[in-house]
């Protein structure tokens, strides 16, 4: 008998002598989201540089011609999503640093999965970030606006000059040839292992040494002018400065990121069990996880959003006896007689998915788009997160149903990494509730508008809070609130909050430690 895996964990998890002895076992390959999530900020800066690129002839602006707003726009966004890449690697790169520095002679796997994925995530910072640095320093008039704070674009004031301060250090090009030499020495051990045949890792490497021989590049070409300039930097900095922070400097210049608070949600379970009761089928949840990283690329504190369906008896009393959706429902193919007999006919295998369980023995509630595509997820997954707000929607019942439908026919489809909001093929999170509520010749819907990002028309879920905070408490709002839990990272907890301290949330720092 080994119980659940809830039952082992509070069997085994908290007590010291399995935590010693777990310690001393190899290390386990990092996992699906670690992976994702360094394919994802790597793949992003060199989408979202190449973006920067189109745009050349606005780096290059003469300091006496100002930009326009649109101008602006486009500069700003294009710098936060380039930001919000490199520090979703940066963070990969310092969750396996302790993997780094165990021995390879007795703990060979965790060693070389150590050095695989930090030197992966260096070599692609500074392949990208030197093109950046490049092509966006220099220019007086941009500097300073990049040099900005725009917390609805999670950057703090001074990142633009700081970035460049870590890309240009001697320290860092120094550790990226050392590690360069490293690597082929390191071959035969990464072989022992049996790290070469894991899934993704040909591809890991070939980024690697193709974004090393990028960097290494570029770096040689910048010459003594460049390393003139770090030497003469590190007579007055420690060797903890000279490299990219780690640990508790990282908290000083990009703000606190998940390295060792994994799966440990600050909202309870408790608390969203007795959030469900507030709730209806049609609303819509924002929701974080501190170190989590989703929408990489995607700046802003909100970076996820669900539509919550509740329980199939939840959406029976919330529809099937509503009259509106009874006469929408009778002109629909086959003449059901209820919304939920539709939805059951019109989707049958869809439908017996939704009407079990999750892995947790919960009902499913929520219709996401997540890495493993458009999903029916269950509160566990959907909102036992650190932050979660809940909106309601100011439409009729009707609507409500149509958007559901909706979502019910983007369900199974692919996650849309790309963020295209105009292909229905693959989906992003946003984009699910989007297009369920989009306004349309019969369905009054919700009028949210995309913005641009980096050049690309998309809608980041902090547009969603700042729709609400715009039109709150006006006769013509789209939402109503409906609650918020607020993480608290001092105390380990979250605490309920109002909707005054909701509607300003889209203002948090995206990666910052300092949150009340």
């Amino acid at each position: 008998y080994v119980g659940t895996a809830q039952d082992m964990a509070l069997a085994f998890d908290a007590d010291p002598e399995v935590k010693a002895w777990v310690a001393t076992l190899s290390g386990q390959p990092p996992t699906f989201s670690d992976l994702e999530a360094l394919r994802l900020g790597t793949e992003g800066l060199r989408r979202v540089r190449a973006e920067a690129l189109r745009s050349r002839e606005l780096y290059r602006r003469k300091q006496s011609v100002p930009y326009s707003p649109d101008e602006k726009q486009l500069l700003v966004s294009t710098w936060a999503a380039f930001f919000d890449c490199f520090v979703s690697t940066e963070v990969v790169r310092q969750r396996y640093w302790d993997f780094l520095k165990v021995p390879s002679l007795t703990q060979p796997k965790k060693h070389a999965w150590g050095f695989l994925l930090t030197h992966a995530a260096l070599a692609a910072e500074l392949s990208q970030g030197l093109h950046y640095a490049d092509l966006a320093g220099g220019q007086a008039q941009l500097e300073v606006l990049l040099d900005e704070s725009v917390p609805e674009y999670g950057l703090p004031p001074r990142a633009f000059a700081r970035f460049k301060e870590k890309v240009l250090h001697v320290g860092t090009s120094t550790q990226l040839f050392t590690g360069d030499g490293y690597r082929a020495t390191l071959n035969p051990i990464l072989a022992k292992a049996g790290v070469l045949d894991e899934p993704g890792v040909p591809a890991l490497l070939q980024a690697m040494r193709a974004d090393s021989q990028a960097a290494r590049s570029r770096l040689l070409k910048r010459g003594p002018v460049m390393f003139a300039k770090a030497v003469a930097d590190l007579t007055q900095d420690t060797t903890a400065r000279a490299v990219f922070p780690v640990q508790k400097t990282v908290a000083e210049w990009m703000g606190d990121t998940r390295v060792h608070r994994v799966g440990k949600p600050l909202i309870s379970r408790e608390q969203t069990l007795k959030l469900v009761e507030k709730m209806v089928p049609g609303d819509i949840l924002v929701a974080r996880q501190n170190w989590f990283l989703s929408n990489i690329g995607l700046p802003g504190f909100w970076p996820h959003a669900e539509l919550y369906v509740g329980t199939a008896q939840d959406m029976a009393l919330a529809f099937d006896a509503d009259p509106e959706v009874k006469a929408w429902v009778a002109t629909l193919p086959g003449q059901p007689p209820t919304f939920t007999g539709h939805l059951a006919r019109a989707f049958p295998a869809k439908w017996a998915e939704y009407t079990g369980k999750d892995a947790h023995g919960d009902p499913l509630r929520i219709i996401e788009s997540i890495s493993e595509g458009v999903s029916f997820t269950g509160t566990e997954h959907g909102m036992h997160v650190d932050y979660l707000g809940v909106l309601r929607p100011r439409v009729s019942a009707v609507d409500k149903a149509r958007a559901i439908l909706r979502a019910f026919n983007f369900q199974g489809r692919p996650y849309d990494f790309n963020f295209d909001f105009f292909s229905d093929q693959t989906l992003v999170c946003t984009e699910l509730v989007w297009k369920a509520y989009a306004p349309a010749k019969d369905m009054k819907g919700l009028s949210i508008p995309l913005v641009n990002v980096a050049g690309r028309r998309t809608l980041p879920a902090n547009e969603i809070v700042r729709v609400f905070d715009a039109e709150y408490g006006t006769p013509t709002r789209q939402f109503d609130f409906v609650a918020f839990l607020d993480g608290r990272e001092a105390q380990g907890d979250a605490v309920e909050a109002n909707a005054e301290v909701f509607r300003y949330t889209y203002r948090r720092m995206k990666w910052d430690i300092a949150q009340e």
